[in-house]
């Protein structure tokens, strides 16, 4: 009998076994789906909240502080801070959004999911079906904008009671007086942020012509705190690419005033975005209404954006939860294919060559996101010895407290190699040039030195660095 019964249970262990393996991360399979095991952050069925959305972001980077970077973009008139966060370590970006209207918080939902399973795929070192994920984001990170309307997501959510009382009556009012705010799409002073950019945005069609819960285009473009500090993030961090969710539709717009040399580019990521999703493309018109972000996105850069549509169609409403499964079953390679493509594009513009080369800065230099004058860190760096692992002519990437960062060795002294230090005294038999800076022959004199000992701390190839009585100095060795 106990026989039949070791015989009975050991499958019962074994498989209870291999799942507490499965559960506890001990056995990987090799890519990552919807049902792998994070570190229990994001739950997506539910209804993500501002408050809930911010308390995630900082559990997700104090989860994963070498690959998450999160701070506040902006801030709107209630008050409540417009949050980004950066996945990924690549130089180059691409620029995902979420939740510009209101009641299309889905979008926010899908944002904190994505995240969710890109870093559990990059800490296990997983592919995520084809895509290999710690390459994918070594090279170029994303930076997400889950909720950018979080006054509009919250007064679609919560109501009145989460605005003072005194605002009460004016936000029924822009709701044609009722107080159910399900249908709300505006932000919270009756802005319609998507239709706010500076593209087109004098001819928007079918806009009200005053503050409501939908389609105001407001007085003026970028008149809302929430489009003003997309704009400013977008020329900030230079992406690629642009992607923004909305609801519901299931479509994907992608041009717009599309210049001819960039069609077959972006009809080609269109289509490629449409056989993961299932997504109809919105047939390009000759006068397309503009005002959305994408629209400016296209105009201002000249490279890819997207707008897609989640869900299908939903009349003046939220989503309904039961509705994610299929969203992300059909969005779940996007990010990753934005990555891929968008290295491509960063590529083209940035040639750069992988290369280990020691350097030594001979001076202070300034720190730049991207090879690039226009995106300075704000921050230097002392001299000393550095090593590079990547360049672009005559700039170089360095790792720096702030991470890696790119330094232009056209505008500041350097050493290719690093000098050594030496304790040695050196006899000048003839007057000697001193310099700042070894390679300053004709052009560099400080001063000269009378035939003498002197006490030398530094060598590079034929350059010593040595002791004066007004500092150290460079000098040329004597043959």
């Amino acid at each position: 009998m106990r026989n039949k019964r070791q015989h009975r249970t050991l499958p019962r262990l074994l498989a209870a076994t291999l799942a507490l393996c499965l559960v506890m991360g001990v056995i990987h399979v090799g890519s990552v789906r919807a049902s792998s095991v994070s570190k229990d952050i994001v739950d997506p069925y539910q209804v993500y909240t501002y408050e809930l959305m911010s308390k995630h972001m900082d559990q997700l980077a104090a989860a994963y502080p070498a690959l998450i970077e999160v701070k506040s973009i902006g801030k709107t008139t209630f008050g409540r801070e417009i949050m980004a966060l950066k996945l990924g370590k690549g130089d180059a970006t691409v620029l995902i959004d979420g939740s510009q209207h209101a009641r299309e918080w889905m979008g926010t939902n899908l944002i904190m999911y994505m995240i969710d399973r890109y870093t559990y795929a990059y800490e296990h070192n997983m592919k995520y079906n084809h895509y290999i994920v710690q390459q994918l984001l070594n090279n170029c990170s994303i930076w997400f904008v889950p909720m950018v309307n979080p006054d509009g997501v919250t007064l679609q959510q919560k109501g009145l009671d989460a605005f003072p009382a005194d605002f009460h009556s004016y936000l029924v009012q822009m709701n044609e007086g009722s107080t159910n705010f399900k249908r709300w799409k505006a932000n919270a002073e009756g802005i319609d942020i998507n239709r706010q950019y500076p593209a087109m945005w004098s001819s928007i069609r079918n806009a009200s012509k005053y503050p409501m819960f939908k389609n105001y285009k407001g007085s003026e473009p970028a008149e809302a705190a929430e489009a003003r500090s997309m704009i400013q993030f977008s020329n900030e961090i230079d992406p690629e690419i642009a992607f923004s969710y909305h609801t519901s539709g299931e479509i994907l717009y992608w041009n717009f005033y599309t210049a001819s040399e960039n069609l077959s580019r972006d009809k080609k990521m269109a289509d490629a975005i449409t056989y993961m999703t299932g997504y109809s493309q919105v047939k390009p018109e000759k006068d397309p209404s503009g005002g959305g972000f994408t629209d400016w996105f296209i105009a201002q850069f000249g490279r890819p954006g997207f707008t897609a549509e989640l869900g299908t169609y939903q009349e003046e409403t939220e989503l309904p939860l039961w509705t994610f499964k299929q969203i992300w079953e059909q969005n779940q390679e996007i990010g990753l294919y934005m990555v891929e493509e968008g290295y491509k594009l960063w590529r083209e513009r940035y040639p750069v060559e992988t290369a280990k080369e020691n350097i030594q800065l001979l001076d202070t230099a300034k720190l730049f996101n991207r090879p690039n004058e226009s995106f300075p860190v704000g921050a230097k760096i002392n001299s000393g010895k550095v090593t590079a692992d990547a360049h672009m002519g005559e700039w170089y990437r360095i790792q720096t407290w702030l991470g890696p960062k790119w330094v232009n060795l056209k505008s500041t002294p350097y050493l290719k190699g690093h000098s050594e230090k030496v304790t040695e005294r050196v006899v000048l038999k003839a007057e000697t040039s001193l310099y700042h800076y070894p390679n300053q022959e004709g052009k560099g004199k400080i001063a000269e030195l009378n035939p003498q000992s002197v006490e030398a701390i530094e060598r590079w190839n034929d350059w010593i660095l040595i002791k004066t009585w007004f500092g150290t100095s460079w000098i040329k060795e004597e043959k």
